[in-house]
């Protein structure tokens, strides 16, 4: 049997099966999970086996253990190349909107709602799911997002040991590819400052990013995953799966001017162009994949587009000698799929949004 390819197996489930590339990175999650406790475990039965003078077993307990995170080193490291999410935390998710607007947006806003009465567990997808309170230790606590949430969670788990809830600083679990979940600095809009302890805890994260995130911190606190629960008030899966929502980043009516920084406004319209399946004319689509027309009219040093082969494996083409020099986003346009320059500085707005505001008349 042929060896396969980890890296490129990853990017073939990522670009055609999302839905599947997440599921299997909560699983991943879980069962790294799971390790934790294997581990904590055997490091209690380690230490009785030295107390109890048994070195040998102790020591074979010890490689047994020493194995067991190396397995989960891996599992994580796969978690995470997996993970959708993972990709995306340096942006904004989308904010959410509250009760009054969504009522006043959002068609048949009832038809969406759904009983607040009803406990969901942390095995849950909450994509497109809007939180209304969490259940713990048998109290129920109101919340008005998904990001009060986390912040809630955080502060009552440091109510019960705010020295161990400090480790989380420093802890390699507690961190994303990109970022640390809980650290003593500031980053306006992305974190948030805890209650009673002076950690910022990481809120710029998706609904099952905070879930996942709520998971790992159960753990560590060695509190079962199952005295833990969610209260629900909409779910609007059923509007995205129809295509019924409007994405707030319109391109037709996006503000150009607005402060986003210009890599995320870049990235967004092109987003919405494909999703929309917006078609260029081939004279169009063979100009943006030229490196003298994107420097003539956007002042970029490399082609805006770049054509994706299949063949290849994304994380190589996603570069551009050493360094990578593109989003491993796929964008859709004319039925074939390509890939859009990630180099982009704020000398490149005003040209980029002449050239999009023309394209659109």
């Amino acid at each position: 049997m042929a060896q396969i390819d980890a890296n490129k197996l990853i990017d073939f489930i990522k670009l055609y099966f999302p839905e599947d590339a997440t599921e299997i990175s909560d699983a991943l999650d879980l069962l790294s999970l799971a390790l934790d406790g294997l581990l904590s475990s055997t490091n209690t039965t380690i230490a009785e086996f030295h107390k109890n003078k048994d070195f040998d077993k102790g020591m074979e307990l010890w490689e047994f253990s020493k194995s067991v995170a190396e397995i989960q080193e891996e599992i994580n490291e796969y978690s995470t190349l997996i993970s959708i999410d993972a990709e995306i935390d340096e942006e904004e998710p989308e904010e959410e909107p509250d009760e009054i607007e969504e009522q006043r947006t959002i068609p048949n806003y009832s038809d969406y709602a759904v009983d607040s009465s009803i406990p969901h567990t942390l095995y849950e997808d909450f994509t497109h799911k809007k939180v209304v309170a969490f259940l713990f230790n048998n109290n129920r606590h109101p919340a008005k997002d998904w990001k009060d949430v986390l912040l809630q969670t955080c502060d009552l788990l440091a109510e019960i040991d705010a020295a161990k809830f400090s480790e989380f600083i420093n802890d390699p679990a507690m961190r994303g590819r990109k970022i640390s979940y809980f650290s003593k600095k500031h980053v306006d809009r992305k974190n948030a400052k805890m209650k009673n302890i002076d950690i910022y805890v990481w809120t710029n994260l998706s609904a099952n990013s905070i879930r996942n995130l709520i998971r790992k911190l159960l753990k560590k606190f060695n509190i079962k995953l199952t005295n833990y629960y969610v209260y629900l008030r909409a779910d609007y899966t059923a509007l995205h799966k129809n295509g019924k929502v409007k994405d707030e980043f319109d391109t037709m009516q996006y503000d150009y001017n607005n402060e986003d920084k210009i890599g995320k406004l870049v990235r967004q319209t092109l987003r919405q162009l494909s999703n929309r399946q917006y078609r260029f004319t081939d004279k169009e689509l063979n100009s943006m994949l030229s490196k003298q027309w994107s420097k003539e009219v956007l002042n970029i040093d490399y082609p805006l587009l770049r054509k994706v082969e299949d063949d290849k494996d994304i994380s190589v083409q996603i570069k551009d000698g050493m360094y990578g020099r593109y989003w491993k986003e796929i964008f859709e346009f004319n039925g074939m799929k390509f890939l859009a320059t990630s180099q982009w500085y704020e000398r490149h707005r005003e040209p980029f949004t002449r050239w999009i505001t023309n394209l659109q008349d």
